[in-house]
């Protein structure tokens, strides 16, 4: 009797502990699952923010650089006269006439050109400056000095002539003291940010100077605002994330929000800040995960009420243990050569990719491919993949299945729709004669076209039960006979160049 409620101690004790690993089983494949969809979910709005960003900064950057292109036509003739020693009557008509050009070229948005060009002040407006005006002691004779050989901007100001919210571009000239400018109207930049807003290319679009004060803004009432100068605003928040970034894009929180926001250098030393709120797509990500848990939990309590009733307490054990037990064997069982071959196939395939031109992208789907091209064989028998020898046929017709069953397998994988189709078509020939699908030529999947010299370079490369590996030169000429036949000729030919490369025989055993 003792040892019989001995027993039932041990045994309440081993379903305690048994349902409370399903439980936290339970949860992190919830929290897992979450985690994933979390990342894709953001990566989505990284992507897609991103290209959104790139173009924005693209329209302000084209805008600002019709002022830059203009100014540097411009120093690029008064080089020319200063060392041709022309006069100043001769600089200041050029000033004249390049003044009226520039106010066509860039749609009235500048008056015009004009400099402090050997010791005297010119203007192409032919504006007077108030007998007090000192070109030299100018943010924009200082700046261009400071910054020889290339275009200074100068922090916008309010323009004495035009009385608008003005930025002038300056560079110094050949002979380094004389400087010449060209004042650029920002009323076009704010309607650029206004419009990107308007079109939902983001939620805010934000121009800030090297000293974080608004340049524009798709919010005109922000434009002028230093935002490093603030403390507890959405200004202040953003600059304080944008400068502990490293990447041209992060994410931060302000007044229980969530952003991400993109930054592109435009103009020399100013940043165009895209700037998307993620805050619903977050949201209602959270919520989804809280009713995922709290369904879940419901469900384990009451599967823990029904095991606490049952009167079959031992088999009930029995069956969970047996469950976990083969689920950890299935997941901890691994095929020495089945681990080893797919990690090499990987590696050979990413190389083939690399050697074709693949993307950094492309070869990392194709790496990805190649470590799983074999996941099927989880669903052949050991006895058939553990055999010594050579399969006969009924045993090479179950190792044929291994690519649909991983297909099937990697098909309810969310994201990885392309790996399944490579999985599935990684024995496929190229004359036609693989299997599962009989798929010829270009109808297989480029990945898998690849796959399938790799996986039977390796397979030749490799020592097996009932022979060792073969030698590179037989290996080398049967891929040469493979050619168009079982290998694309185009992927083939690539790998005998990786074989010619490898005098040693080196590679199969990397």
């Amino acid at each position: 009797m003792w040892d019989q409620k001995k027993n039932d101690r041990t045994n309440t004790a081993r379903s305690v502990l048994l349902s409370a690993l399903v439980i936290v089983f339970f949860l992190a494949v919830i929290l897992a699952y979450y985690a994933m969809v979390y990342s894709e979910t953001r990566q989505e709005i990284i992507k897609s923010g991103e290209l959104s960003s790139v173009t924005s900064a693209e329209q302000i950057d084209k805008y600002l650089s019709m002022g830059i292109d203009t100014l540097k036509l411009a120093c690029y003739t008064l080089d020319h006269m200063i060392r041709a020693g022309r006069t100043q009557t001769e600089i200041h008509d050029f000033l004249v006439n390049q003044s009226a050009a520039v106010v066509n070229t860039t749609s009235a948005n500048s008056t015009g050109v004009y400099g402090f060009i050997n010791g005297e002040y010119l203007d192409g407006t032919d504006w007077v400056p108030d007998a007090d005006y000192v070109p030299t002691e100018r943010p924009w004779y200082i700046d261009a000095r400071a910054n020889v050989g290339r275009v200074a901007v100068v922090d916008p100001y309010v323009d004495a002539e035009t009385h608008t919210i003005t930025i002038t571009f300056s560079k110094t000239l050949c002979d380094a003291k004389s400087v010449v400018a060209l004042d650029f109207s920002m009323q076009q930049l704010q309607a650029i940010t206004e419009k990107i807003v308007s079109e939902g290319g983001a939620d805010r679009e934000i121009v800030l100077d090297r000293k974080y004060q608004v340049i524009a803004h798709s919010d005109p009432a922000e434009v002028g605002k230093s935002y490093i100068a603030e403390s507890g605003t959405f200004g202040n928040a953003l600059v304080e994330a944008l400068r502990g970034s490293k990447d041209g894009f992060f994410s931060f929180g302000f007044d229980g929000a969530d952003y991400i926001a993109y930054s592109v250098s435009v103009a020399n030393d100013w940043l165009c800040l895209s700037i998307f709120d993620a805050t619903n797509v977050f949201s209602r990500l959270r919520n989804t995960l809280i009713f995922t848990i709290i369904a879940s939990l419901l469900i384990v309590l009451v599967l823990l009420i029904i095991l606490v009733r049952s009167n079959q307490k031992q088999e009930r054990f029995n069956r969970l243990r047996d469950l976990v037990e083969a689920l950890a064997e299935a997941i901890d069982a691994k095929d020495a050569y089945t681990n080893g071959h797919s990690g090499r196939v990987a590696d050979y395939a990413r190389e083939i990719g690399r050697r074709f031109g693949y993307s950094e992208k492309k070869l990392d789907a194709i790496y990805m491919m190649g470590l799983l091209h074999d996941v099927g064989k989880i669903g052949i028998p050991d006895a058939v993949i553990n055999k010594p020898g050579r399969l006969n046929e009924e045993e090479y017709a179950v190792i044929k299945t291994h690519p649909e069953i991983g297909a099937r397998i990697l098909a309810k994988a969310q994201g990885m729709p392309d790996v399944a189709a490579g999985v599935r078509w990684h024995h496929e020939r190229y004359d036609g004669r693989g299997y599962p699908d009989g798929l010829a030529g270009e109808a297989i999947r480029e990945e898998a076209r690849i796959i399938a010299v790799a996986d039977a370079y390796d397979a030749m490369t490799s020592r097996r039960s009932y022979r060792d590996a073969l030698p590179q030169e037989t290996v080398r000429a049967e891929i040469e006979c493979g050619k168009a036949g079982q290998f694309d000729p185009v992927f083939a030919e690539i790998m005998l160049q990786m074989i010619d490369a490898d005098p040693d025989y080196r590679m199969h055993g990397q």
